[in-house]
Formats: C-alpha cells, structure tokens, sequence
C-alpha cells in the first residue's frame, strides 16, 4: 500500500471518529438535559418509596474517575509492553506511529463509543419510565393528605399533587430511579476491563495476576450496584437492570467491536508430523 494511501486512511478514521464522538456526545447531551422524565404517579401507602435522601457512597465525581483512568491506563500499559518490540510501523504524512499507539487508540475509541451507548440508553430507559426513587416522598412531600379517605387505595396521577419539599433541585432526578446509571456505567467500565485484560494481558507469568485484577475490577463494579440500594437511590430491580446492561454492552464491544493489533511471532510452530522426521533425522547414524 503506497504511502499516501496509508495516511489517508489513517486520517480518515481519526475523522470518522471523531465525528462519532461529537455525535454521541451531543445524544448524550440531548437526552440528559432536553428530555422530561415521565411524570408517574404514586400509591398513598407504597412503602418502598418511604425511605430517607441520603447522599451518594460512590459519588459520580469518583464513578466517573475510576471508570476512566482506570482502564485507560491499563490500556496504555498493555498495548505498550505487548507490542513495544513490533517493528511494523506505518507513517502518517512522514510522522511514525508505533504498533503500540495504533493498539492504544484502536482499544480507547471503542471503550470511549460503548460508554456512549451505555449513556444514551440509560438516559432513554431514566426519561421514558420515570420510576421514582426510594426517597420519592421525602424529596417531593406531596401537597395531597394520604392519612383522607379519598386518596386511600387509588392510583394518584401527578395532575393530582404537587411536591411542596425545600430541594426543588432534584425534583427531576427523583423521578429517574429505572435504570441505575451507576451500575451500568460500573459494570460496563469494569466488565470490558475485565475481558481486555484476559485477551491482553497474555505475556508470561501473569495468569494468576491477571485473575485477581479481573476480580478486583469486578467487585469495584459490584460494590457499586450494591451501594445504589443501601444509599436508597435506587430499587433492587433499576440495579440489576442497570448492571445487566453493562454487562451486555461490554461483552458487544469487546467481542464485536474492538479492533486490537496481534503481537506477530518470531516463527510459528512445525506440524507435529514434521517434528517427528525432523528428529528421526537427526539420530546419528549407526
């Protein structure tokens, strides 16, 4: 492939890339910001959501931070020990690019398109079912008497109340319980880092490291999902949903999606027929 061809395929992806992520992210953006939840109502007596606001143990600040460095800095470790010594570099309008950084960005702009995904369609399930959260009442203090006889039993529509609670700034996110964004961004985060070590991390002597690293990652993702129900922002289900998600999301990107160059061999292995004349012909002659 001439010279000229190759940069201009390289450009081209970079491009398309990058117009990927501009796009998504504004999907993002749109689905977050522009998109109401739906308004459900409620049951006078449903105690499940009867419980107390509390503050977040895994705060989005760090779900966000250790969802990202995380892996991007195991990406960058990998990729740069297992193809340090590849010799096949291409050049893009006369700058040399390592197999390594090839490796690198072909990994990180695949994770980067899958946490998009995972965004939008947590933001689809939140704005579509409009769950409240376990601390619906607390937060909302419906302006309705549930202790009357006229609301006992029935369905309240919210044409029927209006919250009168002090924290009017969450008064949108109490009605996002369905799915839980934290346990899909967690599970699918720490689910591909997972699987990426097991196809990566290969160099000799790391398989019992290599295990506990892919247990470590995965319980940080389930202390996680497990947090979102003892801090009341979510139900069970909206977890196990969330989780589930990222799990599938991952797994997709990783198998079907991520493009990974192999460390190319030295040699490769003889057939085992030829092995077996190759040392019939070496026995001294007698």
């Amino acid at each position: 492939m001439a010279k000229n061809e190759v940069s201009i395929n390289i450009l081209r992806k970079l491009v398309l890339d990058c117009f990927l992520l501009i796009g998504l992210g504004l999907c993002i953006g749109a689905t977050n910001l522009l998109w109401q939840p739906f308004q459900r109502g409620f049951f006078c007596g449903d105690q499940s959501l009867m419980y107390p606001y509390k503050g977040d143990t895994v705060t989005v600040l760090m779900l966000r931070l250790v969802g990202l460095l995380l892996p991007i800095s195991t990406f960058l470790i990998c990729e740069w020990t297992l193809l340090r010594n590849v010799r096949d570099c291409e050049r893009c309008l006369g700058v040399r690019i390592p197999a390594w950084v090839r490796g690198f960005y072909s990994t990180l702009v695949c994770f980067a398109i899958g946490t998009c995904f995972v965004e939008i369609a947590v933001n689809i399930s939140k704005n579509v079912i409009g769950r409240p959260r376990p601390h619906f009442f607390d937060i909302c203090q419906p302006s309705i008497n549930c202790s009357s006889l006229e609301w006992q039993d029935r369905y309240i529509q919210s044409s029927d109340y209006t919250c009168t609670g002090p924290q009017t700034d969450k008064y949108g996110d109490m009605r996002k319980s369905f799915l839980s964004g934290h346990s899909a961004w967690a599970a699918y985060t720490m689910v591909y880092l997972a699987m990426y070590l097991e196809g990566r991390m290969t160099w000799q002597g790391t398989r019992t490291l290599r295990h506990v690293l892919q247990f470590g990652v995965v319980m940080l993702s389930w202390f996680t999902a497990l947090s979102r129900v003892t801090d009341f922002k979510h139900h069970w289900s909206d977890v196990l949903a969330g989780y589930s998600l990222g799990v599938v999301f991952a797994v997709f990107m990783w198998a079907w999606g991520t493009d990974v160059i192999q460390k190319k061999k030295n040699h490769n292995s003889l057939p085992q027929f030829e092995i077996a004349i190759t040392s019939q012909s070496m026995q001294p002659q007698r």
